[in-house]
């Protein structure tokens, strides 16, 4: 059996639940576990919740503690990642091909061609973008080039011996630098992944249409409907990344987002209704209010960073060579 995954908190378990229903609807094959990064401490009803969940705890990563208390929810939840994928294999033997998905992404096309070219291929990458912007709406270009050329809200690799060496290395790597602070050249998991083509063997960067729509790309593709689903530019919409989406604002693409709008997008229309109604549905607004275990000290984890910001950006290039041990530690 194929694995799929995804990692959240309690508070996004109304996004993972509508990409598990998404996947059990359109590849009833794959089994989809929900790496839960937090501790039901407010004794929330998780009866309904289908898919097999996996608390983060149940890995035993090494260095953990101090991982929850450096970083800030966000940071936490991407940097157990390549942990998940490898426990995952661990406890897995049978399993040879494991993608990791976004709770916000529902699944609306088959994975056989995912599948298909995981036989020829170790990891598959998908890049944000794969055509030039030229205006001047957000986001732009040097958005990508901040914050990574792929998306990490997705990734596929097949078990091989190359693939757990670039786990293993993400995992290092993400144990101390899965900061969101791009004065440092850090962006959580993704600009390091921008190292895996050239660090590692049978990496596949794909550029179908299909795999990763989202608001970032929206420039270069454009859905269509027919019999069995969507297309995009021609070939099957396979999976759809609703990243920055707020049910609340139900008439904002995405925030940070200003290249489109509904009224000049009407090919988006019914794919948005469709994920809002499925939001509600499974009870966005319920879970979101829920508080994550692990967001302890978030304030004064942000005023440490940006306290140490402050003395890289400002200190003499001597004196911050001298307490460099000091302005790298979070």
């Amino acid at each position: 059996m194929n694995i799929a995954f995804t990692l959240c908190s309690i508070n996004y378990l109304g996004q993972a639940q509508t990409l598990y229903n998404s996947l059990y609807k359109s590849n009833p094959d794959w089994k989809l576990i929900i790496g839960l990064v937090d501790k039901n401490v407010h004794n929330v009803d998780l009866s309904a919740i289908k898919g097999e969940i996996l608390e983060v705890e149940k890995l035993n990563i090494d260095g953990f503690d101090e991982m929850v208390n450096t970083y800030s929810i966000v940071e936490l939840i991407t940097a157990v990642k390549p942990s998940y994928f490898i426990y995952l294999l661990d406890h897995h033997p049978q399993t040879e091909k494991i993608i990791y998905f976004d709770p916000d992404i529902m699944v609306l096309g088959s994975l056989n061609s995912l599948e298909n070219k995981l036989e020829q291929s170790d990891i598959i990458l998908s890049p944000h973008i794969t055509n030039p912007i030229t205006d001047g709406y957000l986001p732009a270009e040097k958005h990508i080039f901040d914050t990574g050329v792929f998306n990490l809200g997705f990734l596929a690799v097949k078990r091989s011996i190359n693939t757990l060496n670039m786990l293993r290395w993400w995992a290092e790597k993400l144990r101390h630098n899965c900061f969101v602070d791009l004065s440092r050249g850090l962006f959580v998991d993704q600009l390091w992944m921008n190292m895996v083509p050239a660090f590692f063997d049978r990496v596949l960067i794909d550029k179908c249409p299909g795999y990763n729509m989202a608001h970032w790309n929206l420039h270069e593709r454009e859905i269509t409907e027919w019999d069995n689903g969507y297309m995009v530019n021609g070939q099957p919409l396979v999976f759809f990344h609703f990243s920055h989406y707020n049910p609340a604002k139900p008439h904002e693409i995405a925030a940070f987002h200003t290249r489109y709008t509904f009224e000049t997008r009407p090919d988006l229309v019914e794919i948005f209704q469709n994920y809002h109604h499925e939001l509600l549905e499974n009870n966005y607004f319920g879970f979101k209010k829920t508080g994550c275990y692990y967001m302890n000290n978030e304030g004064q984890k942000k005023f440490k960073k940006s306290f140490r910001n402050f003395f890289r950006h400002n200190l003499p290039i001597s004196i911050k060579m001298r307490l460099k041990p000091i302005l790298n530690n979070q």
